[in-house]
C-alpha cells in the first residue's frame, strides 16, 4: 500500500473522530455555477474584442458564484452520517 493510499484510508476511517472525507455527487446548481464562473472568465478576456460592456462578465461571475454557494449548501450531506 502506497503512502497516499494509507493517507486516504486513514482520512476515510469512520471512527467518529473526524468528519468523513470522500466523494460526493455534484448537484446541478453547483455545476451550473462553476460553468458560469468559467464563462465569466472567458467573457472578461473577450469583452474588448466582442464590444461587450464590462458589466456582462461581472454579472455572469456574480451569478455563478451565487449559484455555486447555493448549490454547495443544498448539496451538503452532513445529515446522512
Amino acid at each position: 500500500m502506497g503512502k497516499l493510499s494509507k493517507l486516504r484510508a486513514w482520512i476515510n476511517r469512520d471512527d467518529g473522530r473526524f468528519y468523513r472525507v470522500g466523494n460526493a455527487s455534484i448537484g446541478p446548481l453547483s455545476l451550473i455555477g462553476g460553468l458560469l464562473i468559467a464563462v465569466a472568465l472567458i467573457l472578461s478576456q473577450l469583452h474588448r474584442h466582442a464590444a461587450l460592456h464590462v458589466a456582462w462578465p461581472i454579472a455572469v461571475g456574480i451569478i455563478g458564484v451565487a449559484l455555486l454557494f447555493v448549490g454547495g449548501y443544498r448539496d451538503d450531506r452532513r445529515d446522512d452520517i
